[in-house]
Formats: structure tokens, sequence, C-alpha cells
């Protein structure tokens, strides 16, 4: 698995020499200590196998892989292939870019050149490698010698006769890589011809494919034989052993600071300025790399492609990991100070060690402490090394091992912070409390706090006998003997505080694990976390170097000027800190795994030089070498997005009326960070939009009119937004939206409304006339209408009796004639019918069909009904049914035989078609007591009720019946039936009615 490792070798003093980012590639760091990142086709490349790389003045990388040419701009890749730019772009060999903006590549199907996005194949002979003529023009090396463009022409350039497949410039000369020889041409003299120096008589002619080199290194030439160089008037082989002088070279590049980079299939080689040779390790890269191409960026970062893994970065950075390859034998660092006699004191899960600078050695093994685990350290002014550990605390004086014996009482507990006030007198924060030790007495300080307050996890002494404390609980202050919680920092109450700190002058700074970090000036405390810009709620530690804050947190390290960080009282505003360590994304190789909680001693500041305690070794950040806040770059517009197609920014016509735009926009920035971008559509957004990493917007509907989009790109970082982009777009109104055609549709709807109103006062004239003669013919007709009322009133007083939907009968009708049923005295079936799934009939069909099914089903239950009995539409689909004169036997017939003709009946749908229906039906039997009445019929509702739940229960479409077996007494009546259903079924005063029994 690749790896993140990070630069610059310390001394003993740990002064970090020469950590410096975009200046090239140091030559006195190991590969090792290099940052690398990766991407794969996971991230967007098109294909794994990189076959050369450029970079455009724009500042976009362009990546030759075997399928196509992408376009990164340090977050995303473009792909440009067939289908997108007409012509074929895989297995392009080589790539240059012009001073002008124009890219150029080369392959086995000759020249093509990108501008602005679109590709345009040139054609010729195979193009092997392509540099600056001299004149800002490509210079080609192709199968039949050396050609150049002219008016998008390719022509031949004299002086040079034979295949060329490599070149190289050195000053005015140019050196050309043949077959079995390497030439020198000087392009500019009248009569150019070129001064070639063959390979040794004997030696098999091998193709020169790659060369590199200054005046000061010599020429390199790479074959697929085997590394050479130029000695003299000879060819000869490199001399620099691992067998390169017989290995394929892939690729070969020296870099601005004179490092020779060879790529070979088995290794990546690096040959120094001071000439000793580093094969690259598989632990530092991949096993077999075959790195195919190597480039220099503008910024001085290595760029390697590579046959089967894809895109590498490779740069400086500003920070040096201290891990196993230092020789620490427990990565898991908790704590880490500064050595009284120089050096770094690392508190491991293991015990303790010492970086010198160079090495890290054992201190203290972990057998002699209480617990192995380090978890605190702090030299005292004699120079003692306490050491707090889960498990107590043990104290060395240079090596020997001085633990004072009453410290033995916090053997149990696990040490969180200490510190000293004065000479013998420390403060000590602990798991179970807050303890000080002083001349050789161990004493709690905070017996009655609670259990949370009582993890002590920083301690800031304001003065001997005045301590701020951060807890598991918020902040409390232990004065004067006194343990209280302040006032300003009741809002913190029930927060882990990770660590107190005074950041200037009257400025307490907290951090803590969940709510973000804070100031308290006067008395007043203001938070600030990750919704106000910081990239997490987590705080490990607090730093101050210079004037800027420095925070460690899971989220990584990262600064902020400590004057942008809001104070009490300040208005609201985002803050924008600088990721400096442990960023996640996903194409890096390995995270910075920055940083790690745990006791006080987690960061280290050490003159300009930041350590941060991780679980991978100590992470130390140079913040000289950081340099100021990073700028942001300028934004690009792309192209715009509509109807499926993309126009370039420069293609995309105003009057072409898109009403729905997407429109993609970026910001080339191959330095670490991330960006993130607003725009904002002038004319039609009120304000900007933050887009965070997203890079296109869209916009749907737009009415007519004249916009201006304008977008700006951040970094993390940077105090504002760079140079913006903007693209003017106009709408074309249609037709009917146009000035004159809303003029003319107004004239014509003010002549109609005039138009109407003569004729509507015309109108109204003529009906005055006509009522008049109608008052009296209405005077007369209104005697006949009174009598015809008073019968209209007896039909209604019958309506009202009737649902208007079914036709059946209503419950005010059964309420009415209930006595007379019931005074009869006869044995009545009473029946709930319920529609299964009436609901979805309704959702499927409309309210429409499901009235039209209610009403033939009313009509189904009124033929089959007996002069005798009761159809009530009981309400929504349920009906109640009054069987006179049956027994459950009959009962059960009869409702055996509705819910067949029911599930047989085809319902229209109102389309044509028909819907079929299932019913499920509850009956029971009245009466249920020796003697009938409303209370009586109320229960044996109550039973029908519980019969068709029944029914529903056992799948929908059966019917279920729940009688009596004999006459109820009144204790049971008088109680609910359902809580007692199941002890009256076990008596067999109940039991169920179905067609099977």
């Amino acid at each position: 698995m690749a790896r993140v490792s990070y630069t610059i070798l310390f001394t003993v003093v740990i002064c970090i020499s020469g950590m410096r980012a975009a200046l090239g590639m140091d030559p006195q760091v190991p590969f090792h200590a290099f940052v690398l990142d990766h991407w794969g086709v996971e991230q967007g490349l098109p294909q794994i196998t990189v076959l050369d790389i450029a970079e455009d003045r724009a500042g976009f990388l362009w990546i030759n892989t075997q399928a196509a040419v992408a376009r990164f701009d340090g977050t995303r890749f473009v792909t440009f292939d067939r289908a997108g730019t007409g012509v074929d772009t895989s297995m392009l060999a080589v790539a240059w870019a012009d001073p002008q903006g124009q890219v150029w590549f080369g392959g086995a199907h000759g020249l093509l050149r990108e501008r602005h996005g679109r590709f345009i194949a040139l054609g010729g002979d195979t193009v092997n490698a392509i540099i600056d003529a001299g004149d800002g023009t490509p210079l080609l090396a192709t199968a039949k010698g050396l050609a150049r463009v002219r008016n998008d022409r390719i022509e031949a350039v004299p002086g040079y006769s034979g295949a060329a497949f490599s070149l190289l410039r050195d000053g005015s000369s140019l050196w050309i890589g043949g077959l079995g020889r390497v030439c020198r041409l000087d392009p500019a003299a009248s009569l150019p011809a070129a001064t070639c120096v063959e390979q040794g008589a004997g030696s098999q002619p091998v193709a020169i494919s790659r060369m590199a080199g200054t005046r000061r290194s010599g020429l390199w030439l790479g074959t697929r034989l085997g590394l050479m160089r130029l000695d003299g008037d000879r060819i000869v082989p490199s001399g620099l052993g691992a067998g390169l002088d017989t290995t394929g070279i892939e690729s070969l590049l020296v870099d601005r600071g004179g490092t020779l980079w060879i790529g070979t299939v088995p290794a990546l080689y690096r040959h120094l300025p001071g000439g000793s040779l580093e094969q690259i390790g598989d632990d530092d890269l991949v096993r077999h790399p075959w790195v195919r191409a190597l480039f220099e960026d503008h910024a001085g970062n290595l760029w390697m492609g590579t046959q089967i893994d894809g895109l590498y970065r490779v740069w400086n950075g500003w920070t040096r990991r201290v891990s196993s390859s230092d020789g620490v034998d427990d990565t898991l660092v908790w704590s880490i100070v500064r050595a009284p006699q120089g050096g770094i004191v690392l508190g491991t899960n293991s015990g303790v060690q010492l970086f010198d600078g160079k090495r890290v050695h054992p201190l203290i093994p972990g057998s002699t402490l209480p617990n192995p685990s380090a978890y605190e350290l702090f030299h005292d002014h004699r120079g003692r090394l306490w050491v707090g550990t889960r498990a107590g605390i043990a104290v060395f004086d240079h090596g020997r091992k001085v633990t004072p014996p009453a410290l033995a009482a916090l053997d149990n507990l696990r040490i969180d912070n200490i510190r000293e006030v004065a000479d013998d007198d420390f403060w000590i924060g602990s798991s179970e409390g807050l303890y000080r030790w002083r001349q050789g007495s161990l004493v709690r300080a905070d017996p009655g706090a609670s259990s949370a307050a009582a993890i002590i996890r920083s301690i800031l002494p304001l003065a001997p006998d005045h301590l701020y404390l951060g807890t598991e609980d918020g902040v409390r202050e232990w004065h004067d003997g006194k343990l209280e919680e302040p006032a300003w920092a009741r809002p913190l109450r029930g927060h882990f505080v990770t660590r107190l700190a005074m950041l200037g002058p009257g400025l307490l700074g907290v951090a803590t694990s969940d709510a973000g970090i804070g100031v308290m000036v006067d008395g007043q405390l203001r938070m600030t976390g990750q919704k106000d810009g910081l990239p997490s709620d987590n705080a490990w530690t607090l730093d101050v170097i210079g004037s800027d804050l420095y925070v460690g947190s899971i989220a990584g390290a990262w600064r902020l000027p400590l004057a942008q960080l809001p104070r009490p009282g300040s208005p609201a505003r985002r803050v924008a800190p600088q990721r400096i360590a442990g960023e996640e994304r996903s194409s890096r190789v390995n995270s910075g795994r920055c940083c790690n909680g745990g006791a006080s001693a987690r960061s280290l500041v050490d003159g300009d030089i930041i350590w941060y305690s991780t679980t991978d070794g100590a992470l130390g950040v140079d913040t000289r070498a950081l340099g100021p806040l990073p700028r942001p770059p300028p934004a690009m517009i792309e192209s715009v997005e509509r109807a499926g197609r993309q126009f370039l920014d420069d293609g995309f016509k105003p009057h072409e009326g898109a009403r729905d735009l997407a429109i993609h926009y970026t910001a080339p920035y191959l330095h670490p960070g991330t960006l993130s971008f607003r725009y904002r559509l002038e004319g039609y957004d009120t304000a900007w939009q933050d887009a965070g990493e997203r890079r296109i917007a869209f916009y749907t509907h737009l009415p007519p009119g004249s916009y201006r989009f304008r977008v700006a790109a951040t970094v993390s970082g940077a105090s504002g937004y760079g140079v913006e982009a903007d693209l003017p777009i106009g709408i074309t109104p249609y037709w009917y939206e146009r000035t004159w055609v809303r003029l003319a549709a107004i004239l014509l709807l003010g002549l109609v409304v005039a138009l109407l109103l003569g004729w509507s006062m015309r109108s109204q004239r003529r009906r005055n006339a006509w009522l008049e003669a109608q008052v009296a013919q209405r005077t007369e007709q209104l005697t006949r209408a009174v009598e015809r009322l008073r019968v209209t009133n007896l039909a209604l007083a019958e309506e009202s009796h009737t649902d208007a939907l079914t036709s059946l009968h209503n419950r005010r009708y059964l309420l009415k004639h209930l006595p007379g049923v019931l005074a009869a005295d006869a044995c009545i079936g009473v029946l709930q019918i319920d529609i299964d799934y009436f609901k979805e009939i309704n959702d499927s069909y409309g309210h429409a069909v499901g009235d039209a099914v209610l009403r033939e089903l009313g009509h189904m239950l009124a033929a089959a009904r007996r002069d005798s009995d009761i159809t009530v539409r009981w309400g929504g689909e349920e009906f109640l049914l009054l069987l006179a004169d049956v027994d459950a036997a009959g009962a059960l017939g009869i409702a055996e035989r509705l819910r067949r003709e029911i599930t047989a009946q085809a319902f229209p749908d109102g389309r044509g078609g028909s819907v079929r229906l299932t019913c499920s039906i509850g009956f029971s039997m009245h009466p249920l007591a020796m003697h009938a009445d409303d209370h009586t019929f109320e229960i044996a509702l109550e039973l029908a009720d519980l019969a068709l739940y029944r029914a529903k229960q056992e799948g929908r479409n059966v019917s279920v019946g729940l009688v009596a077996s004999t006459p109820l007494p009144a204790d049971v009546l008088c109680v609910p039936f359902g809580p007692q259903l199941d002890a009256l079924l076990a008596a067999g005063r109940l039991r169920w009615v179905r067609e099977a029994s």
C-alpha cells in the first residue's frame, strides 16, 4: 500500500532546514520523507496507464492515457475522448504545452492540437517527442526526422535525417536521440547540419528514446537496453550500477534541483547532485512502479505517470513525520516534550523514546513505568522527567528512577496533566480528581467535585493557588482552596474541555472535543465551531506561533490568523482556516493521521516548529515553510450545457434562447489544498450562492432578459476569493413575450371589454322589462307553489332516511325504526359488510369510480334484501344488514351468498374496464339476553364488529360470526367485550361461526 510521508531531516537542535513547498524537490531529503499523492480511475483518471504529462499556461495538467486525454485541475479530471472531440485521443505518447495556451499531442497517428477544449488532428508521421522550437512553436521528433508547424502545416526541418526518438534543448543547441546515435544541431544556423556521436562499433544500435541532462550533469541517454551517457565523443554505459546499464529506461528527468530521476519497470531511482544513487523502495511507492512519465510542474512538484497505477504527485511539504522508519518502537504517540539537553522526548503506548534529530532511541522502557503508556510528559525546572501513565506517575532524574513514595497513591489513576508552580510544588490532574504534591505531601484538592468534573484534562496555572481547570464537564476555577464554575464557563457545562491556554494578554483560549474552540475576554466567552467554518468541532490542542493560531484535531492540524478568531461581542462571520496536516481526501495515498488526543503534552512548540502526537508517530510542522496564507486561483468557466449539449464559453450564443442551463466552472490549482466556489447570476440571484467544492451551477426556467454569470474560487486558509470569471447570458423572449405583442394584447382586451359593457347594459334593460312582466305571473304561481311545497316536504322527510349515493337506508332510518324491530321479539341476524382494500380503488381509479362502485353495490344489496330485512349504509364502504327471523346458520348462509355475489360481480372502472372486489363480513345474533332492548342491540353490533375484525385478521374475503351460546347475564353485558372476549370464548358463552363449521 502506498503512503504519504513528510519532508526534511531534523538537526540535533530540531531545526528543520529546507522545508519548502513549490521550490523544487530537495535533493537532501530521502524519498520516503516527501509527501506522495495518488490518483487513479476511482478519482476520474480515464485509464491507469499514464503515457505523458504537460502543464498549460492556465495551470491545468494534461494527462495522456492509453484510453484518452484528460485535463486535471488539481481535483477533477475532464476526459477528452473520441466521442467528445471527434478525433482519436487514445495512445498519445507525448504532450507539450506552448506559451500561447495550446497543448500539442503526438503519437502513432501524427500530431494533434488542443485549443480552448477543441482538438484538431494535423496528421503527419509518428511523433515521438515534442519540445519548444525556440519561438514558442512545437518542434517534432518523428519517424522521418525533425519537423515543425507553420500555419497549421507540418514542415520538415533540415539538418538531420533519419528517425528521431527524443529531443532535448541546451541553450541554442538541440540534442536529437536517434537510432544508435545522438546528434547535436543548431537550427538557427544558416545551413544547419547535425553533428552525431555513434554507438561503439560492435554494439547493437538501439533507439535513444529518452534524454535528460544539463551542462553540469552531462547528457543522460535512456534506451530499452539500459541507461547510457555521453562522454565526450563516445556513448558509454551510465556507470550508476543497480543494473541500470542493462535495464530498459522508461523515463528520465533532471529537476530544477539537479537530481536525475530514472524510471524503469522494476524501480524508480534518484541520482543526486552529489553523485549518490537512491533506489526508491517498494514501501515508499509501490512494487514495480513502472514510471512511464516524469514531469516537473511550474511550482516544482514532481508528477509521475505509471504503467499500472495511475498518477502520482511528489512534493516537499512542510511536515516531517517521525515514525517506525526513524526507529519509533510503538507508533501510537500520546505525548511529546522538549528535552532539556536537546532533542524531542516521545511518550508512546509502550514507553518513552528520544528523537535526536536523525534517529529515535530508547529512553525509558515501559516495563519500568507503573503502566507502559506514557500518557503525559513533563520536565521540571531541575531537569527531572515526570511520566504520567494510565496508572500512576514515575519520576526520572537522568535516567534514574526517583519517584517520591507519596505518589504511589496515584497508581490506579490516569494522569492527564502535570504542572509545576514552584519548587517541589506540583499540580496533578488525573482521571479521579485534582491533586497537589508539595514538599513530599500529596493532597486531593477537589474532594467534592462531580465525577465528570473530577476528570482533569488541562491545568492552566494563573498563580500558585489560582488555576483554571479543563474537565470533562466544562471549566472549573480553583482559587484559594475553593473549586467553582466561573459564570463565563456555564455554556461549556457538559462538554469535554481538552486544553486551556493563554493566547495573548487577557485572551484565554479554550479547546473542546465536541464544541469547537473559544476565547474568553473580560469574563465573556465566544465559541467558534464547524458551522462557522472550522474543519471540525473537535480540537485537542491550541498553540500560538507569531500571529497565527495552530490547532490539532481529529480532522488534522490547521492554522488561523489569531486576528480572525471571533471575539465576544463581534459580529457573526465565517472563518477560513488552512489545513496543514492530516488532510483527508480520496486521492491521498495515506493521510497525515493527525492528531491524537491524550493528556496535556499533545503538542509542543519548539521555536518555529510545532510537534503533534499522532497514532503514527510524531508529526512536526515547520511554520516557516508554510509561508503566507495561500492565494486563491482565478476561476474559469469551462462550458454551458443546454438540452444535453455542451457549448464552450466562447461558443455559447446568448440569442439561442436557452431557459434551462448548467454552467460548468473550475479553477486550476495543482497545489495541496481544497477549493470551494461561489457564484451568482446577476439579474436573477439576489446574493452569492455558496457551492462548496461543487463545480456546476444549475438554472431552470429562466425568464427572458440579460444576465451575467460570475464565479470565484477560494482555497482553505485564504482570506478571500480569487479573480472572478464571468459570462454574459441573454435569454431571448418567445414571440408572445415581446413588448409589442403584449401592448397589442392589452389594446385588444380593452376593445373587447368596451364591447362587452355596451352589450351588457342593453341586455340589462331588456331583462328589467322582462322581470316586471314576470312578477305578476310569479305571484299567481306562488299560491300553487305553496301547495306543492307541502307535498315536497313530505318527500324530503322520506329522503332524509335514504343514503344519497347508494339509495339504501341510512342510520337515521335505523334509529327511527329500531324500536319497532326490537319490539317484535324476533331473532335478528346483525351483519356488517366491509369492502376490502377500498382505499386502493380510490387511489388507483379516483373517487368517482369509487362512488360508482358503492352505488352499484347498493343496488346489489337492495335487490338481495327481503321485505322484512333492513339494509343500511353504515358509513364509507361499510354496510349493515338486519335479517329478520334467521338463526346463526341462516345468517351465515346469507352472508356467504352475499360475499360470493360481490366477489363475482364486475364493477365498472369508468374507463371501459372492470374492477373486482372482495368483502369481509362479520355477524352476530340478537337478542343476546332474555330481555332485548336498545342496549343489547348495541352489544350485538359490538359482537358483529369484533367478528368483522376477526375476518380481516384471517385474510379478508371471509364471513365470520360471533354469537352467544346461551343468553348472557347482565354482569357480562355491562363490560366491553374486547377485554373479556378470550375468557367468554374459553367458557363457551360465545362461539365463532364460520362456513366450515
